[in-house]
């Protein structure tokens, strides 16, 4: 480490940098409110420090006496345990290395951790490493992170490892700033409090600390506000292209097929090395139940998997495949053998409440053996099933009109409160019932046992759900708007809540539809209000398969057609986020006056759906042609011939453009290449030549002797040395992935009107 470096990293962890004294070879600072005296010399690897007599290299000396990762190791092992039974899951690696020659993915099954410490502490100099963990809620990211964290700390203390994995909980949330999300997860849930976040940042660049941001979720996909990407983009600016960063998160950002999704975050670093990899996790497989029923202690897991997949007929259910799940089925197998039976006798009535059922026999379990009534003779208990629910209800719903996924022990009592007031409950039950609910078996303590949240996200969405359609079944406007105006509801939500609706009042579901209409229309364009409305009307025809439907004036949330059935439905003058088509059904469909980001298609059947004056700004399907991939188009023409292609009626009856319908260009196999090329700059900022020949295949040689010469002469595309290296050159991309895709959009299909366009 040279000096002028050390002189960096030494102001971002003084209490007073200004007052930095550096002067013949001494050094004064003030590190939290403690003197520090020390002595510099040079040796043959940069500046030495000598303090008390102790001498170690700079960054040795930065890393023990400022940093004092010793301590935060024993923080991370204190506070951070490894969760209890772990089970490692299997997965996929796609590795990120722009030098990388090998593409494809690589399976990891026993070894997973090591596969991801080895991936983790690798670093390429003039380059960050960014790490998207990803899974489906509940296959395990956050006990895999937990688990991680503690081995690498426990592998740092025995002096086997160089670096820290910090985990940082981020908890979904809508506007993200990580330096609070940083110094929160330290001071709070570490207890340790010697790092400013400038002297967390210095770390990430020497490679001692990899931070591990948890629960980036949604956040990420196409449709939502760009808080969080501007965040991330800014966070990798500052570690100026050196260090590793892990997020987690439910989707791989770096799969979305649009330019657009990635053009925030790419814009905004585009003079920085970045590479992006994926880790993806398994679902469990029947070896990893029985592995895990057996740690647990439950005599015959190997019988227990075969009579839960029997009842439910189905080996891929996620009772038997997601982690979260399968722990809470084993509570429920350890118990009397009667609790089981009751709970897989419940579980086949209908597929969309087995949730429900699985949820209600734990809280069964709950309500009988621990919300005991005691100030009284016979005892009895305190609250039945369906109060339960709601008073569980009641706390996911406070958590979401909070904007957090915890609540102070305090504001829980409240929420118990004001629920035994509003049930009538006498005074001795209603502080039972407040002392009960800081120790529910479905809540787990947060941030140093001072907050409680939901053990699982998918509980508390559940819950949500369940809230909001108590609200709806009241027909209270006030409060629905008030659930509806907090930010974009889960999937998951809406169906709950419309599960809820069709449970207890079917009859009434065109009277919520027409609620929804109200409150869709009295909004601005833009507004988590009118986005709410359209995807819950959407979930309500779809569970609920009402017909007959017709909604204007609402926005549909990103994927809102996914796997949706809608019959009969008219929906006008509507705003669509990007959607695929996957899995939905559309017979007897209009869709009129309706603006769509992005349709991805096909869909699984369209029957006598119109589309009238409607606008799909792009499309992406699948090529013919496997060494094209996606293939993402913008002009009108070609869009309209997909979508007949698909089964829709297309009508324009503007007839602003009537050439358009004899006449139809079709996409150019090079702008199809260059598509495929710009798409491998999703995974990183710069590209090894090899690398990319071998990602084009035997398409390389066009695109090296007719496309690379006019996309590095406009601009698109630049070279460089890898490394230093003169004989492996790499190539970066040069311009705003706003501005080419603004191009893709006025090229109609053709490559030379695509490098036209770009000289606008």
């Amino acid at each position: 480490m040279d000096l002028n470096r050390f002189k960096r990293i030494v102001r971002a962890f003084s209490d007073y940098p200004e007052d930095i004294d550096i002067d013949r070879g001494r050094l004064s600072l003030q590190v939290r409110d403690t003197p520090i005296e020390a002595i510099l010399s040079y040796g043959e690897r940069g500046v030495l420090v000598t303090e008390n007599g102790d001498r170690l290299t700079a960054e040795s000396w930065v890393v023990k006496r400022l940093a004092r990762l010793p301590m935060l190791a024993d923080r991370i092992c204190d506070h951070d345990e490894s969760p209890e039974h772990f089970v490692s899951p299997s997965g996929r690696l796609l590795g990120g290395r722009q030098n990388e020659p090998r593409v494809d993915q690589r399976a990891f099954d026993s070894d997973i951790a090591v596969r991801m410490t080895d991936a983790l502490g690798h670093r390429t100099p003039g380059e960050i490493a960014v790490w998207f963990l990803t899974s489906d809620a509940g296959e395990g990211k956050t006990s895999l992170i937990q688990h991680l964290a503690v081995q690498q700390a426990r592998a740092y203390k025995r002096k086997e490892a160089s670096w820290l994995l910090v985990p940082i909980p981020l908890g979904g949330r809508a506007f993200l700033r990580f330096d609070d999300a940083v110094i929160s997860a330290l001071a709070n849930r570490l207890r340790f409090q010697l790092l400013y976040y400038d002297a967390f940042l210095e770390l990430i660049r020497l490679g001692v600390i990899v931070p591990a941001f948890d629960g980036f979720e949604e956040m990420i996909i196409d449709g939502s506000t760009g808080e969080a990407i501007s965040a991330l983009g800014q966070l990798l600016k500052n570690l100026e292209s050196a260090g590793t960063v892990l997020i987690a998160t439910r989707k791989a950002y770096h799969e979305y097929k649009s330019f657009h999704s990635m053009a925030q975050l790419l814009d905004s670093i585009l003079d920085v090395g970045v590479t992006f990899g994926s880790m993806s996790l398994h679902r469990w497989s029947r070896e990893q139940f029985i592995r895990y029923g057996k740690k647990r202690g439950v005599k015959d897991p190997s019988t227990l998997y075969q009579r839960v997949a029997s009842t439910l007929g189905d080996n891929e259910h996620p009772l038997l495949t997601r982690a979260v799940l399968i722990r809470r089925l084993m509570d429920v197998a350890r118990g009397p053998d009667a609790d089981l039976s009751k709970l897989l006798g419940g579980l086949g009535r209908r597929a969309q409440d087995f949730f429900l059922d699985f949820l209600a026999a734990i809280v069964e379990r709950e309500a009988n053996e621990k919300w005991i009534d005691k100030s009284g003779e016979p005892t009895r208990p305190l609250l039945n099933l369906e109060e339960h629910h709601l008073i569980l209800s009641r706390v996911a719903q406070e958590m979401w009109l909070q904007s957090t996924d915890d609540l102070r022990i305090d504001d829980l009592g409240v929420v118990a409160e004001l629920f035994a007031e509003e049930e009538g409950m006498a005074p001795a039950v209603a502080r039972q019932i407040q002392e009960r609910l800081k120790q529910h078996a479905l809540l787990v303590k947060t941030k140093g046992g001072r907050w409680l949240g939901f053990d699982h996200d998918d509980f508390r969405y559940f819950y949500l759900g369940f809230a909001l359609g108590v609200e709806l079944v009241k027909r209270d406007e006030t409060n629905v708007k008030a659930m509806l105006e907090v930010s974009t509801l889960p999937r998951f939500a809406l169906d709950q809540a419309v599960n809820y609706l069709g449970r207890t009042d079917r009859d009434g579901s065109r009277s919520a539809l027409r609620l929804l209409q109200q409150l869709a229309s009295r909004e601005p364009t833009v507004s988590f209000v009118r986005e709410n409305c359209g995807s819950l009307t959407v979930a309500l025809v779809d569970i609920l398969k009402i017909q007959g439907v017709i909604a204007s004036h609402m926005g549909f949330s990103v994927d809102a057609l996914v796997g949706r059935t809608l019959c009969g439905v008219e929906i006008s003058d509507s705003q669509f986020s990007t959607t695929s088509l996957e899995g939905a059904t559309l017979v007897n469909c209009t869709f009129q006056r309706c603006r769509f980001e992005r349709l991805d298609g096909p869909a699984e059947r369209i029957d006598n759906t119109r589309l009238l004056e409607c606008e799909v700004a792009s499309l992406v399907y699948q090529d013919e042609d496997p060494e094209f991939g996606d293939i993402q188009l913008y002009e009108p023409s070609q869009i309209r011939r997909k979508l007949i292609q698909y089964g829709f009626e297309v009508e324009d009856s503007t007839k602003t453009q009537p050439h358009l319908v004899d006449v139809v260009h079709d996409i150019s196999d090079d702008l199809k290449l260059v598509q495929r090329v710009l798409r491998t700059f999703t995974r990183t900022t710069r590209v090894n030549e090899s690398t990319m020949q071998v990602r084009l295949g035997k398409k390389f040689s066009q695109f090296e002797r007719e496309i690379l010469p006019k996309l590095l002469s406009n601009g698109v595309l630049g070279h460089e040395t890898l490394d230093g290296k003169q004989n492996q050159r790499c190539l970066r991309i040069s311009m705003p992935m706003r501005r080419i895709e603004d191009a893709m959009a006025k090229a109609g299909g053709g490559f030379n009107r695509f490098i036209d366009a770009l000289s606008e």
